[in-house]
């Protein structure tokens, strides 16, 4: 996810919940957004895309398989999320994995 995304984000919820004339808020009642950049794309994509934009070995970069059962913390192996609700929401196109490295690293 990019910074910027996360912050104008916030700011758009702050500015509605704030907002005199915006009724819709509480019509809606309470929802969930999903915020994330747009690509889905595993950890080790991304450590590769982000070695193979700085121009290094990506070769360097480990892919290993989670273990099914046990070894450290439980978590599902796609932690991916829809964000095309909060991008309706925002009315804008949330940055994907090569905006957010091209952006973040020159």
């Amino acid at each position: 996810v990019h910074l910027e995304d996360v912050i104008g984000s916030i700011r758009h919820f702050v500015l509605k919940a704030l907002s005199p004339n915006d009724d819709t808020a509480a019509d809606e009642g309470v929802q969930v957004f999903n915020l994330g950049g747009s690509t889905r794309v595993s950890r080790y994509e991304l450590a590769t895309f982000v070695a193979t934009h700085l121009n290094t070995d990506s070769t360097a970069v480990n892919g290993v398989n989670r273990p099914k059962e046990g070894g450290g913390v439980p978590s599902p192996p796609d932690i991916s999320m829809n964000v095309d609700k909060l991008a309706r929401e925002l009315g804008k196109k949330l940055d994907g994995v090569k905006e957010i490295v091209e952006t973040t690293f020159g």
